[in-house]
């Protein structure tokens, strides 16, 4: 929602919105664009305005309650998008990696672009129709647009309150893809093969693949890689200032719709999204904050570290994020968090999806009862001259304690 007010902001329309009194890591952005945030009360509503509501909110909230009553004008989230908003939508939907790629996508446009990026970044610009849009499978909400191209970075079992299994998420994507005119694959991923479409571009490892990734190089700093345009039979080479082989997927992926576009790309001073991989130092230690929130996401996290730090304990306050995909994937998340040294575990962050649940939330501890449950007082213990990492995860609001830490402020 916060990138979408953004560009409404910057197309020139008024702009208020209402929340609960948390602060997010979205709040600064919604500040800095001078948008008004009120805490939800129903007379805030009144008949002169359009409202845009939230998927995560229905007529249990006040003010969308005396919205629907009233039938005052009205859009969830997805269906404005795809019904009001009259622009050609180059849509990047996958599991994991949207955000990302999405923003990768934006910045080599040079941001001439509107865009709509799922770490809070949002813009609108009236001298381009076009719309670079991070589609979201949750609830299918993807099907409510019909993109000029759309990407799938991904395709893994997720969201378990919604979709039965892996299989039931691959066919909304498949029907996603019905909805393109043209779609690009990442052609590694075995799930993504299985979808079907007339006009489809790959990209991977994979030989078989249209666009064929080789790493020439890999260092502390990120990788060199060649890309061959088999269709075209061209070369492309690149330094890609990242770690972690699912920042060379984002980037390909990007870069084949420029291409497919017929655009050339800006490939200077790429940077990542809000919250992937973002770095601080407190004295010796260096404290990571990372949105991932599902194993696969974790697993990709710690191989990026390793592969940038060697000698260093690393430390995970990890925050599950909704009982639902915790419980379901429990034995996943115990993998990939088996991998670092050290483990604490934060309450769940159960976002709006979910409303807290004592019975859910001691079920969570049960299976995470081989890790340390986080307590405050361990921000206070973090000890700035050992040669450590500490990684704040997940998609809820566990790095609110960073700047405690480098603000050397006791809780």
């Amino acid at each position: 929602m916060t990138s979408l007010a953004c560009l409404l902001k910057d197309l020139g329309h008024t702009v208020v919105g209402s929340d609960t009194e948390d602060e997010y890591f979205t709040s600064s952005i919604l500040r800095n664009k001078k948008i008004e945030v009120l805490l939800f009360d129903k007379n805030n509503i009144t008949s002169e305005y359009t409202y845009i509501i939230s998927n995560a909110y229905d007529s249990k909230n006040e003010e969308v309650s005396k919205i629907i009553l009233n039938d005052f004008k009205y859009f969830y989230y997805d269906k404005f998008i795809g019904s009001e908003m009259k622009n050609d939508i180059i849509a990047i939907s996958g599991t994991h990696g949207k955000t990302t790629t999405t923003s990768f996508l934006a910045q080599m446009y040079n941001n001439e672009v509107s865009y709509i990026i799922g770490d809070g970044s949002g813009y609108g610009t009236k001298k381009s129709n076009l719309l670079i849009l991070e589609s979201c499978e949750y609830k299918d909400h993807f099907l409510s647009y019909t993109p000029h191209i759309a990407l799938i970075t991904n395709i893994d079992f997720d969201h378990p309150d919604y979709f039965l299994d892996i299989n039931d998420v691959i066919n909304s994507f498949q029907k996603f893809a019905y909805q393109t005119n043209m779609l690009v694959i990442n052609n590694d991923d075995e799930n993504c093969r299985r979808i079907n479409h007339d006009y489809i571009y790959t990209f991977g490892f994979n030989n078989s693949s249209d666009y064929i990734i080789k790493i020439v190089k890999e260092d502390i700093n990120g990788y060199f890689i060649e890309l061959f345009d088999k269709r075209n039979d061209k070369y492309f080479y690149f330094n890609i200032p990242f770690l972690g082989v699912h920042y060379i997927y984002d980037f390909v992926g990007a870069f084949v719709i420029m291409k497919l576009l017929n655009k050339d790309p800006n490939l200077s001073n790429l940077k990542l999204p809000n919250r992937r991989m973002t770095e601080y130092m407190f004295n010796n230690n260096i404290l990571i904050d990372d949105y991932a929130h599902h194993p696969s996401e974790i697993q990709c996290l710690y191989n990026a570290i390793k592969l940038k730090y060697s000698g260093y304990k690393l430390n995970v306050i990890f925050q599950p994020h909704t009982y639902s995909r915790t419980i379901a994937l429990q034995d996943e998340f115990i993998k990939s968090l088996d991998l670092f040294d050290s483990v604490y575990i934060e309450k769940t962050f159960t976002s709006k999806r979910e409303k807290d649940n004592l019975d859910n939330e001691n079920l969570v501890n049960k299976l995470f009862e081989k890790y340390k449950k986080f307590d405050k007082e361990i921000i206070n213990k973090i000890d700035g001259n050992k040669k450590e990492i500490w990684i704040f995860l997940g998609a809820g609001i566990v790095n609110k304690y960073i700047s405690i830490i480098l603000n050397k402020n006791k809780v």
